[in-house]
């Protein structure tokens, strides 16, 4: 069922449909699953159809109508095994209506997931504390701090997700140079696919934080807009931290591609001075294997202990020649 919020100069509260409907400064948080009530669905779109296109959600841009604009979102997630979010926020007539998206990827949360409704009542927390605190004393520009601290609360605590993914990197450099790293490829691959999505999703958010700066339709009140430039550039912050740690993987990366050749030439190394001892050894089996008739050595009697005495001065005098090279 959709949840109803009325905006007051003492902050967000919970309403009901009939007031969303004959006030302005209202939200709806509805979800995917209610727009399958074909009543539900028709009150929905009585107020987004001008504003909203056919497309699914695959990213985070701000597409502008003649009376509205609507906010698209795609978050990547910071759990394992857990699916992006995806949810619409769309303003028109003086309305916001939030829609959250199931997801359709492998490894989907259940259906009904609560992520938006979650999200909106931090927004409600946040909203009353500035209120209560007196920051905020204008009930018009309720809609422009909803806006506002919804976009904060999408990068909250990301510092901290960027910091755990450097520390991810950091483990597996040291692996590396241990010489205990398992699955590198498998590993970094995922954590560059993982940094690569939030460079991505910041660059999309702050195209969207710079078009509400702008507010080139006037949708909002110019009052309030600057303060998404304070967004902006926090969001630009956390992609310059992206940024850093896509360099930092690709360094990790060549750290383990010169590691990898140089235990490949340390094995070279140590097969080539093998094969070079056994060389001359072999030489001498191969030829006392000939078995000519008339070879002295068949028939003496020191003939076994002559050759073994031989190799083993060879094998001695090559193993220090080797040492002394610093061969190994």
């Amino acid at each position: 069922m959709p949840v109803f919020y009325k905006m007051t100069d003492s902050g967000l509260k919970k309403t009901a449909k009939q007031e969303f409907l004959q006030f302005q400064d209202v939200i709806a948080v509805v979800t995917e699953q209610a727009l399958e009530n074909s009543e539900e669905n028709a009150f929905v779109h009585q107020f987004i159809s001008g504003i909203v296109g056919k497309e699914a959600v695959r990213g985070c841009r701000m597409v502008q109508g003649t009376d509205g604009f609507t906010l698209e979102c795609q978050i990547p997630s910071k759990v394992k095994g857990k699916s992006t979010q995806r949810f619409r926020v769309c303003m028109s007539e003086g309305k916001i209506i939030c829609i959250q998206y199931t997801n359709d990827t492998e490894n989907d949360v259940p259906k009904g997931d609560s992520f938006l409704e979650h999200l909106v009542e931090n927004v409600v927390g946040c909203m009353q504390e500035q209120t209560q605190a007196g920051y905020v004393k204008q009930s018009s520009l309720m809609i422009e701090l909803f806006l506002y601290e919804l976009l904060h609360q999408l990068t909250a605590g990301d510092l901290q997700y960027i910091e755990k993914l450097e520390k991810a990197l950091t483990v597996l450099e040291g692996e590396v140079f241990h010489g205990t790293v398992m699955d590198f490829n498998s590993n970094m691959l995922q954590l560059k696919k993982k940094i690569f999505q939030f460079y991505r999703y910041y660059s999309q958010l702050i195209e969207v934080e710079t078009a509400l700066e702008e507010n080139e339709r006037n949708l909002l009140s110019g009052e309030y807009t600057q303060a998404f430039r304070k967004l902006k550039e926090r969001t630009q912050r956390l992609a310059a931290e992206t940024q850093v740690l896509r360099e930092y993987a690709v360094q990790v990366q060549e750290v383990y591609q010169s590691e990898l050749g140089i235990r490949q030439n340390h094995i070279m190394k140590i097969l080539t001075t093998v094969t070079t001892i056994f060389l001359p050894l072999t030489l001498i089996a191969g030829w006392y294997g000939m078995n000519f008739a008339y070879m002295p050595e068949l028939s003496w009697q020191y003939g076994y202990p002559a050759v073994i005495s031989v190799s083993l001065v060879i094998f001695v005098v090559l193993m220090w020649v080797f040492k002394r090279n610093r061969f190994w």
